[in-house]
This record gives structure tokens, sequence and C-alpha cells, in this order.
């Protein structure tokens, strides 16, 4: 098992984040040693070397935070009704799942809480990622540019969601950042770059169009990576005023709580 300082590779040894909602979920996990995922909403990218979970509100002191990691064994393919038997009679008995097999349940050195409450789906990160976040924000692996926005936004002590959903029935029609504010809500899209070189420029989810976000309450702010690439501060200044349009900030705990 990594230890911090055992080298590179390992810190970047791949992880992904998943959700457990119900105790029985948990007990399979800890006591059995392996977790299910159904094929059919399953993440792209499903492949790692541990699994880490996301805890929601129906554990109480140790909800709305990522707690617990563990190693992957390997991977099977099985249906439902064979992994849960005593629910043979499920809606979903026929569906195919993955069954990831795990060993024991390793307690993060400090829980990764969602400072909003929020709905979390599939989170792929590093281990390096998941032994250093202070909060679920901290997780996700993106651009440059994103990466750069995302810690001018910690270090001006702006609080932002990252990866937020629009469609619950889509996650990854999303926004890249989510702002929300005492009249309102900032959106935060990052731009593709056309194409350099030959070389395909490719996002990790579907650009949202301003007639969505005004649809849904939204004030789009985009920006183009040359953008956040020659002036940073620039770029904030008018996430900053369309702030400032919707009244300001509201702290976390203000803020709207996510749906479980």
């Amino acid at each position: 098992m990594y230890q911090p300082g055992e080298g590179l590779l390992a810190a970047r040894s791949r992880v992904l984040v998943a959700v457990i909602n119900s105790h029985q979920d948990f007990h399979i996990a800890r006591d059995q040693g392996w977790y299910r995922i159904p094929v059919a909403r399953a993440p792209r990218r499903l492949g790692a070397e541990f699994l880490a979970f996301y805890q929601t509100k129906a554990f109480q002191e140790e909800g709305w935070a990522v707690n617990y990691y563990s190693a992957i064994k390997r991977y099977r393919l099985a249906h439902r009704r064979t992994l849960l038997p005593q629910e043979a009679d499920h809606p979903r008995a026929n569906d195919l799942y993955y069954k990831i097999e795990i060993g024991p349940l390793l307690r993060l050195p400090r829980p990764i809480p969602s400072l909003r409450l929020r709905r979390i789906t599939f989170i792929p990160t590093t281990l390096e990622r998941l032994l250093q976040a202070e909060e679920i924000n901290d997780l996700w692996c993106g651009t440059w540019e994103e990466e750069r926005l995302w810690h001018t936004f910690k270090d001006g002590g702006l609080h932002a969601e990252r990866r937020y959903p629009l469609r619950e029935d889509d996650p990854e029609y999303c926004l890249d950042f989510a702002l929300f504010c005492k009249q309102g809500k900032v959106g935060v899209c990052l731009l593709s770059e056309p194409a350099v070189q030959n070389v395909r420029m490719v996002r990790e989810s579907a650009e949202v169009g301003d007639y969505d976000l005004a649809a849904r309450g939204w004030d789009p702010v985009r920006l183009h990576g040359k953008e956040i690439e020659d002036s940073v501060h620039s770029c904030l200044v008018r996430i900053l005023e369309a702030v400032q349009r919707r009244g300001g900030m509201l702290v976390p705990a203000e803020a709207p709580v996510g749906q479980e």
C-alpha cells in the first residue's frame, strides 16, 4: 500500500471516487470486499488502481465526504441477481454490473468534505490528490487552464464548484466552474481551442450553450485558454464582475444544498 514518499509512480496511481449512499453497500465493501457499478452508467475512465468512496447524508457524521479508500484487486462482470441473490425480484436484477473486488478499507488521514453538500457521481483522480485534498473540488484533474483558474480561485478565497452538472441524467453536461451568489448563479465555461498542428483538442464534457444556461438561471462567463495564459488576473476580474452583478458570493453554508 502506498505511503507518502514512496515515489512519483505510486503518487500517480489512478483512483476512482465512487458513491456509497447506503449502509448495506458500505458493509458489502467493508466486509465482503466488493463494490458494484452498473455497466450502463459506468464512467468512461473506469480503470484504476484504487477505489475511494464518497458517502452521502445517510452516514450522518461521515456524510458528504470521502473518508475511505481501498486497493482494487480485479474487475468482473456479473448480473445484479448474481451479486445480490436476496434481491432477485429487483427491477434491475437482469442488468449487467461491474463487480470491483477490493482490499481492506483504509481511512484517509483526514476526510475530504463537500463544502456545498453536492451530488457526486464519479471522480477520476490520483492517489496523490486523494491524500492531499482539502475538499472535494481538489480531486478533479483538469486541463492546465482549469487547474490554473482553480488555484487562482483558492488563492483569492473565492469558493467555486468544479464540474457542476446541469442535468441529473447527464453528469458530463456540466459547467467547468459554478459560483453561487446572493441573487443568482455564475457559470464559468472554458472554451475549446481550435486544432493546432493537427493536434485535436479534446474536452472532458460537452460545451454548454448560452440558451441552456439562461434557461437555468446562470450568468455565463466564457474564457479561452489563451486568455487565461495571457492574464489569469483579467479573467478573474471578469468573473468577479459577474459575481457582483449577482449580489456577491454566498458562503458554502448559505448556498443551496445539492440534491441527494
